[in-house]
């Protein structure tokens, strides 16, 4: 409880420093993302596929509170935000939660996170408060990275050819559920398959192929990682393929340094592209960027004033026709990247060189 009180009072700070500079006298956060992050890994939601859930925090006259109806309040301030020193403000299930919110914060002006009344919308600057994980945060990033990590790797040596996506789907999906992760995102291919770059699962039947790609969310937090199997001896072409991949993930984390910007960084990764002999691969699917309470912040090529800050997580993902490569980083306050997503010492891997530190990249398995 002490480790979210003091993560609770480090985003406070933040805001307050927003509100001082927007001369704000409040904030009304409704959208997931920022409930579970201002919360320190709350949940809002009820149905998982909504921007929104069924509370909303607003914090205003140095008081925070929780504006739920009152089917749900109980359950918020037991199981969601016990004993962290917000107040419940409720209203019925049948009434305006806009309405309840006019009545608590009267005539003051405040911002929100999404559209309500004649408030402010704040949007990238609301956002970037976000960025830079604290070390609570931090270590809620390994330990989601490492269970990410080891489901996904275990998942790829128990499917077998005649296994349909659906069924290593539901492998890989009950492997992380048992551990309270959510896959915001699972992907599956087999075979032909491979050839899309967002491959939702669609009931092929796996032959000698298969590429898995994962978003896991817990507490809010967000990891990213792909991993590929092959049966029998994988083919040249493929492996020429990853290898390119490889090289432009490497020279994504290469180019991640505090102060750099993403569109600097986009436009190496093109580069690199450009010199492996694929000038075009990288308009064939958006490259990653950075990752947190979204599954992508904000993705490269797009956040171009976006500049890279300390305990920032990023996680690129350079595709090449059939292959992808794609992990979680973290970028230390020391200017360091910090693979946060692993493989076991028996997966194969390239041990790379990225501004003098040795990182293991993983290969694709062969079985």
């Amino acid at each position: 409880m002490a480790e979210r009180e003091s993560e609770i009072a480090q985003k406070l700070e933040r805001i307050n420093d927003l509100l001082n500079k927007t001369s704000l006298q409040g904030i009304c956060l409704s959208k997931a993302i920022n409930f579970a992050w201002v919360t320190a890994g709350g949940n809002n939601r009820v149905v998982t596929s909504m921007e929104t859930g069924a509370a909303a925090i607003v914090i205003i006259n140095n008081k925070k509170y929780i504006v739920a109806p009152k089917n749900e309040i109980e359950r918020f301030m037991e199981e969601q935000v016990p004993d962290l020193g917000f107040e419940p403000w409720t209203y019925e299930w049948y009434d305006s939660r806009e309405q309840a919110i006019h009545n608590l914060v009267g005539e003051k002006k405040i911002g929100t996170d999404i559209p309500m009344g004649s408030w402010p919308v704040l949007g990238v600057e609301l956002n970037r408060l976000r960025y830079s994980l604290t070390i609570e945060e931090v270590k809620r990033a390994h330990e989601l990275s490492e269970i990410c990590s080891r489901e996904i790797a275990a998942t790829c040596v128990s499917i077998v050819p005649g296994q349909t996506e659906f069924e290593i789907q539901a492998e890989l999906s009950r492997k992380l559920i048992y551990y309270g992760v959510r896959p915001a995102v699972m992907l599956v291919a087999t075979d032909e398959r491979t050839k899309y770059r967002h491959p939702v699962p669609a009931g092929n039947q796996l032959h000698k192929y298969a590429v898995l790609g994962l978003v896991g969310e817990k507490g809010g937090l967000h990891i990213a990682v792909t991993r590929s199997v092959y049966f029998g001896s994988l083919p040249e072409t493929i492996k020429h393929y990853y290898d390119v991949a490889l090289l432009v993930q490497k020279t994504f984390m290469e180019n991640c340094q505090i102060g750099a910007d993403s569109q600097s960084i986009f436009d190496e990764g093109r580069k690199a592209y450009a010199s492996a002999g694929f000038p075009n691969e990288w308009k064939r699917h958006h490259q990653g960027g950075a990752i947190g309470y979204a599954p992508r912040e904000y993705r490269a090529g797009e956040g171009q004033s976006e500049v890279i800050v300390p305990n920032q997580m990023l996680a690129w993902n350079p595709t090449v026709e059939v292959t992808k490569s794609e992990d979680t980083l973290l970028l230390t306050p020391q200017n360091t990247v910090n693979l946060l997503t692993s493989v076991p010492e028996w997966w194969p891997t390239l041990r790379v060189v990225v501004r003098n530190s040795q990182i293991k990249l993983p290969l694709i398995l062969e079985r």
